[in-house]
């Protein structure tokens, strides 16, 4: 059973999970409600359908350096509740922030509000995240709208960043092995398959390719993926990823 928290802090919890300012002196750690929260960051079942596997922990660390080298699209959450806006100041709220994820990528029908219980518990855990070291500074993000070619790169350092930013998701190259869910594709033989030469040039499946990560759900590209932003995956990170995938630099 959860333990009661005061109505003084149920209130502040309300007011900064829709942006508003609280008063540290509400402030009352509820530490059943942190564990709750730490335990809904790793659940998919927080978007009550069959159809997601994604958690907040898929994209996000806790603190920066608890995924090790993975390259995560999302940005680490110490200091989230702090930040100044999110999603590259697409979003000024927390909830908003957090509805987000779960509505695109986690396909969750209803949106949370503040007063239920999951968005409390979640508040709890983040704010009980350590914040020092500029944390809860707006984190830079810029989704790229208009598509271009990418140079071609070193497919040695693509291969790095296959097993760093796609294989958790996608699994193992060419067979998908370990892959996140069935409908991942498998990298990158089933996207070209799903694009074949004669209905798409060379230049177009390369497009197709850049499109789905630069893109993904945000942009409305359609699926579960999250976009990876410049500042997770430059231009030239990908540049050595599509290498390693063996699609050609358009002549």
């Amino acid at each position: 059973m959860r333990a009661p928290r005061s109505l003084a802090a149920a209130l502040a919890c309300a007011a900064l999970l829709c942006g508003c300012p609280g008063d540290p002196e509400t402030k009352v750690v509820d530490a059943t409600a942190v564990d709750h929260g730490a335990a809904l960051f790793r659940d998919p079942s927080i978007a009550e359908t069959r159809f997601n596997r994604y958690s907040c922990s898929t994209c996000h660390e806790a603190v920066a350096g608890d995924a090790g080298d993975a390259m995560l699209p999302g940005a680490p959450l110490a200091g989230a509740v702090e930040r100044p806006h999110y999603w590259g100041g697409q979003e000024v709220e927390l909830l908003g922030a957090i509805n987000h994820c779960l509505y695109y990528f986690m396909t969750k029908d209803l949106p949370w509000t503040a007063d239920d219980d999951a968005a409390q518990a979640i508040y709890a855990y983040l704010e009980s995240l350590p914040s020092d070291g500029g944390a809860a500074e707006a984190v830079p993000f810029t989704p790229v709208y208009e598509l271009s070619q990418i140079p071609a790169g070193d497919a040695a350092a693509g291969g790095r960043i296959h097993e760093r930013a796609c294989a958790s998701c996608h699994g193992r190259v060419h067979s998908g092995e370990g892959r996140l869910v069935p409908r991942a594709p498998a990298l990158p033989d089933q996207t070209l398959e799903e694009h074949p030469l004669g209905e798409y040039t060379e230049a177009d499946r390369r497009l197709v390719f850049i499109e789905k990560v630069r893109h993904g759900g945000f942009v409305g590209y359609g699926g579960q993926m999250p976009p990876f932003s410049r500042e997770v995956l430059s231009d030239e990170e990908l540049g050595d990823l599509l290498s390693f995938y063996g699609l050609p630099w358009p002549p």
